[in-house]
């Protein structure tokens, strides 16, 4: 689990990290390109680019929020495992 958690992790930081590169390359090579008369495709472009970034993020927190989740449930299985064994060995010196 706590393998899986951290894949996932990385997973949600490389999603973070391409979307805020692909943002900002694109803007930047398609503004000399299209100029002032491409002013209403880029806008469109800007917005369909930030609407692109919203989603990533969303995912990244998604994966971010599960490696969460596998890591906090590893933790747990430990403790659970660790005072189950104390408590059987407990139980066992009694007999």
């Amino acid at each position: 689990m706590r393998a899986y958690g951290v894949a996932t992790a990385a997973i949600g930081d490389v999603i973070t990290a391409a979307s805020g590169m692909n943002l900002a390359a694109n803007v930047a090579v398609m503004v000399p390109v299209f100029g002032l008369i491409g002013q209403d495709f880029l806008a469109s472009f800007g917005v369909a680019q930030f609407n692109n970034a919203a989603s990533s993020a969303l995912l990244a927190a998604v994966h971010n929020g599960t490696a969460a989740g596998a890591l906090a449930g590893a933790e747990q299985y430990d403790t659970t495992d660790a005072s189950t064994a104390t408590a059987l060995t407990s139980a066992g010196k009694g007999l």
